[in-house]
């Protein structure tokens, strides 16, 4: 028979096991809930640091292919980021000066029927077009501020942006006189582009249309030889 000395020591040893035991139960059921739980970010808000970048993403896959229903009045920058870049581009000094002058997209584009046509059907998600397509630019726009021919040519007769392989300079806004010359009428969206890097460029590429390129010399042209 267990002596009465003994016996409150073992009751003392199954209460310390119980005890163990609970704490080992309750610990393991923490976990298994902390498990399934959201991990808690660095401000213990207790929401999952992946969510946002998802809910990002998901933001705009919800507007892709969503109508962009074009207007006069439309945000350009939120698809023409490239042409909005060279406002800001001192390798496109015209953009740079426009911007300053407060010239926006449609101070210049001012054909609504064509831009109209042009953004139908266009849908948030597409790819702007890399280049344009359509003349939506009025000459008389250009006029309105820069003046006609005639007076642009005047501002640059010191010119030396037009200059041929052999250094014959011309001046880029006065044509000579010349039948074909007549009979194509030059606009100035032939050479000039308010987003190019490279307007020289530009218009050598008009006149090499018709001209040899990189000569501004008359008497050049094929059919002139055989004469």
């Amino acid at each position: 028979m267990e002596s009465e000395a003994k016996r409150p020591r073992r009751l003392a040893f199954a209460a310390i096991i119980a005890a163990v035991l609970a704490v080992a139960a309750l610990t393991g059921t923490l976990m298994g809930c902390a498990s399934s739980a959201p991990a808690s970010d660095s401000n213990g808000s207790g929401s999952n640091s992946a969510a946002p970048a998802e809910q990002e993403a998901g933001g705009d896959d919800a507007m892709a292919g969503q109508p962009v229903n074009w207007t006069m009045e439309s945000d350009c920058v939120t698809c023409h980021t490239a042409e909005a870049a060279s406002a800001t581009d001192s390798a496109c000094p015209q953009g740079v000066a426009h911007e300053a002058e407060g010239v926006t997209c449609v101070t210049c584009h001012t054909d609504e029927a064509v831009l109209a046509e042009v953004h139908d059907g266009i849908a948030m998600g597409d790819k702007p077009a890399t280049k344009a397509t359509v003349v939506t630019v009025d000459e008389a726009t250009c006029i309105a501020c820069h003046g006609d021919l005639s007076e642009v040519a005047a501002l640059t007769a010191d010119s030396t942006a037009l200059t041929d392989d052999k250094g014959t300079v011309v001046n880029p806004h006065e044509r000579p006189a010349g039948e074909k010359h007549e009979a194509n009428p030059a606009t100035c969206t032939d050479c000039h582009n308010n987003h190019s890097k490279d307007l020289p460029k530009d218009a050598m590429k008009y006149c090499a249309q018709c001209h040899h390129r990189g000569t501004f010399e008359c008497g050049t042209c094929h059919e002139l030889r055989e004469r």
